[in-house]
């Protein structure tokens, strides 16, 4: 997200922060924001964190380089925003998906479509993956202390699960939510300690991990309606939604 300062502000990051360009109206600004972003996602997918720079984003977006330090001011902070922003895009497209499924407040209907998204974005397809030389990006945008707060909120959704009788009783739900977070860990991970050759397609991972969250977790008689379901996950992809704003 753009920063609102418009003083010149020093930092041992990168170059000073820039005064807004004059005349500069706030649709342009976001156009012109969007069109970077589109840019350092599509660097990013084709070159990886580590060889792409703000110049060749700067080039890509027919922009100069000092217009990106607009609105970041460096490297870290304009990859950092192109993820989050892949994040956000991901979290629409499985509420918009879930919202449409009458079965779509139960759990492995939420694996099927976040699996989805992640393949509906280019920059989400390829850290789901493994792309090492994107996940070296990943790493530093989301510090410990900010996982830590996820994976709190995430306890406390699948807790919430739990009561709502949508997935199985029987199982601590720290034990659930350190397994299923491991599962996801392990999809990202997994290609890069055996290779891309020996990794199923991301449409068959999707099919096998929905039916293996049905099986495992899910009760054998889940309630009827899901409508809960849905409900619970709406405030907790809104509360991820709100941890990556207060990052930007």
């Amino acid at each position: 997200m753009a920063t609102s300062r418009q003083t010149i502000t020093q930092t041992t990051n990168g170059p000073p922060r820039q005064q807004a360009e004059p005349g500069a109206q706030p649709d342009e600004r976001q156009r012109r924001e969007e069109r970077i972003l589109d840019a350092a996602a599509a660097l990013l997918v084709r070159w990886g964190y580590r060889k792409t720079t703000v110049d060749d984003v700067a080039r890509e977006a027919g922009v100069g380089k000092g217009t990106i330090y607009l609105h970041w001011k460096d490297k870290h902070e304009l990859f950092g925003a192109a993820l989050r922003r892949a994040s956000r895009q991901t979290i629409a497209y499985t509420l918009q998906q879930i919202a449409a499924d009458p079965e779509g407040g139960l759990p492995h209907r939420l694996w099927t479509y976040g699996m989805l998204a992640a393949q509906s974005n280019p920059l989400s397809a390829a850290i789901m993956k493994g792309r090492s030389d994107i996940l070296q990006g990943l790493t530093e945008v989301f510090d410990r202390e900010t996982l830590q707060q996820m994976a709190g909120d995430y306890q406390e959704y699948v807790d919430q699960l739990q009561r709502a009788g949508l997935i199985r009783t029987d199982l601590p739900v720290p034990v659930i939510t350190y397994l299923t977070s491991a599962l996801k860990i392990g999809i990202i991970h997994t290609p890069e300690l055996l290779g891309q050759e020996q990794t199923p397609s991301m449409e068959q991972l999707t099919d096998a991990i929905s039916d293996l969250i049905r099986r495992w977790l899910e009760p054998e008689q889940p309630p009827s309606d899901s409508a809960v379901g849905k409900r619970l996950l709406v405030e907790w992809l809104e509360k991820l939604k709100a941890v990556e704003d207060a990052l930007d």
